[in-house]
């Protein structure tokens, strides 16, 4: 007969593969997969965050909450859009780990699901006001630019 393969393991490799399989030569620098394909401009990181989806399909076929759920797309989505910068976004991505992240995320999850949900609901909750904090930055700074420029033409 087969032996039964724990899902939680399978989760683990896969997100081994993702982002720590190979050893940069001379460092002890770990990659995976996700980096590699970060460097093909333009398809790389987003065929990296299809594979990275991997994790929120299982975590809500384990009846995940919305709130780690969120948790995993944001590290899904910081990997994307961050990754997606030219060399900034390549370092991100050797840094980040986000397939990692998901997949201690299932690991609690099946450990203490209660636990997990509120830790991740208090972060989106700081993730929120922290992103909102940014949006009114960005809103203050185009504004003082539209400023200066419209003195400069105008005034």
């Amino acid at each position: 007969m087969g032996e039964k393969v724990n899902p939680r393991s399978k989760s683990r490799k896969f997100a081994e593969l993702l982002d720590n399989h190979f050893t940069i030569p001379g460092t002890k620098i770990k990659v995976g997969l996700d980096p590699l394909l970060g460097l093909v401009s333009g398809i790389g990181d987003l065929a990296g965050a299809t594979l990275s989806i991997y994790f929120m399909i299982y975590a809500a076929m384990m009846g995940a909450s919305s709130s780690v759920l969120i948790r995993m797309f944001l590290n899904i989505l910081a990997d994307l859009t961050i990754g997606s910068i030219p060399v900034l976004g390549d370092v991100f991505d050797v840094a980040w780990k986000a397939n990692l992240r998901n997949a201690n995320l299932l690991e609690k999850l099946e450990q203490d699901q209660d636990k997990t949900e509120t830790e991740s609901s208090i972060l989106n909750w700081i993730l929120l006001i922290v992103l909102i904090a940014i949006l009114i930055g960005v809103i203050i700074v185009v504004i003082w630019l539209t400023t200066i420029a419209w003195n400069r033409l105008f005034g």
